[in-house]
């Protein structure tokens, strides 16, 4: 659980850099922070209260303040409920307590993708702490603890294909609507610093790392589970970066280029997307099953993404609702058709194997986490919105956000003079006279 805990804690750093490597130079370092800053702000609020909300002792729809500070804390169960100091029924409690906070520091840091370069710095703060307590630590309540409501009537999520993934990529979509677009926003361009796109492939190998710990981790045990976890995790992945590609060259011939052109970012998305579709079932299907997942998961993926482009113009930066939204909601489906008792003895048959309701169960559980989602984004955006102001001006979306929020210059490349070279007045329309400014590079 701790080595899990450690390759947890490692996708949030991944994550920035994945993220970094597809946004302007302008705003790589800004990125980079949203995602970290989520590592200072969640654990603090994890042990202050968030712990004690999600998986303490309460009712069925909210925890309580009887492990605030993460007091009274002995030897818990699987899922952290009934301490007993004495006795240890599986893992130290502090271990699960690590353990859940990795998930949701980067639950709330997916969400920065999608207001790359015009959310102001202090309120974003704000509202990482707020909707981890407001949003997330109630999701997780429902779903990943057993006394939660959604668990009890039998909707399955192994590792956050909801709490995690569709729940960051609903508020994704609602934050970014509320935002509005970036002012040079262009849905047919995908405006990337080329030269951080390194960052991006390194980022997505270390989430791939990670995710091993992520649904691996999850069996909360060295058990045949967590190995099924694993296998699954990376045959889903490999799975839907081989359809990406492959309907990259096919899109591409069709097009009219005699290769076919292959794209550096959708290639890694599509890892993600693969990763991100196989969460809610890592531990309750077959790795056959796992790998058509993958394929269907990568090919409706690159189809929507196709469309988003062409018919919804929606300033949503780093297709956080499309990989990630769209993502958990299509593995939360595809296991409540494929889970097994035979795979999983703690779970029932789905809906292929004769249990058609797990299936309903299933759109449950994704039905609420987009009404709650969606509410919660909104009540802390709103208020925020229309008191202290969320959004950069124009100007400083031009300037960037390195620069507005972080005074660097530059961080693309080295800092040098540059001296302003200034032209002899001209005449222009209206009798003005008007100076020409020119950079001269040395």
């Amino acid at each position: 659980m701790m080595a899990s805990t450690a390759l947890v804690y490692m996708m949030t750093p991944a994550l920035a850099c994945f993220y970094g490597g597809l946004v302007e130079s302008k705003n790589f370092l800004n990125q980079l922070f949203l995602a970290i800053v989520c590592m200072a702000i969640v654990p603090v609020q994890w042990c202050l209260f968030g712990y004690s909300f999600t998986f303490g002792p309460g009712n069925s729809v909210f925890g309580s303040f009887n492990n605030a500070v993460l007091r009274s804390i002995g030897l818990n169960n699987f899922y952290g409920e009934n301490s007993d100091p004495i006795n240890a029924l599986t893992i130290p409690s502090l271990s699960f307590v690590a353990f859940e906070s990795a998930f949701a520091i980067i639950t709330v840091a997916l969400i920065s993708g999608a207001v790359v370069g015009r959310m102001k710095l202090i309120p974003y703060m704000i509202f990482v702490f707020l909707w981890s307590t407001l949003c997330y630590d109630p999701l997780a309540r429902w779903i990943f603890s057993r006394q939660g409501w959604l668990n009890q009537i039998g909707t399955l999520d192994f590792a956050g294909g909801i709490v995690v993934h569709f729940a960051s990529g609903i508020s994704g979509l609602t934050a970014t609507t509320i935002l509005g677009s970036r002012s040079d926003f262009d849905p047919d361009v995908l405006k990337t610093g080329q030269t951080h796109l390194p960052f991006t492939v390194l980022g997505t190998g270390m989430l791939w790392i990670g995710w091993m710990g992520f649904n691996g981790g999850s069996a909360l045990a060295a058990n045949g589970i967590a190995s099924l976890a694993i296998v699954n995790t990376n045959v889903a992945a490999a799975s839907s970066m081989v359809i990406w590609i492959i309907l990259d060259i096919i899109l591409g011939k069709a097009a009219g280029q005699s290769l076919g052109v292959v794209s550096i970012p959708g290639t890694c998305s599509a890892t993600v997307v693969g990763l991100v579709v196989i969460t809610p079932g890592a531990g309750y299907v077959q790795p056959g099953y796992a790998l058509l997942m993958g394929l269907i998961g990568g090919f409706i993926v690159h189809l929507s993404l196709l469309g988003k482009k062409r018919f919804f113009h929606v300033d949503d930066s780093l297709d956080v609702f499309s990989c990630h939204g769209l993502g958990g909601l299509i593995g939360t489906l595809l296991t409540g058709l494929f889970c097994q008792t035979g795979v999983s003895s703690e779970i029932t048959n789905g809906a292929l194997y004769g249990n058609p309701i797990q299936l309903w169960y299933q759109v449950a559980g994704i039905l609420i986490a987009c009404a709650f989602s969606v509410t919660c984004t909104a009540a802390i955006l709103l208020p925020m919105h229309f008191t202290i102001g969320i959004r950069i001006s124009r100007v400083q979306q031009i300037r960037g956000l390195d620069n507005v929020a972080h005074g660097v210059i530059d961080c693309a490349l080295p800092q040098q003079k540059r001296p302003v070279k200034l032209s002899a007045p001209r005449q222009d329309r209206g009798n003005l006279n008007i100076a020409t400014v020119s950079l001269v590079t040395p």
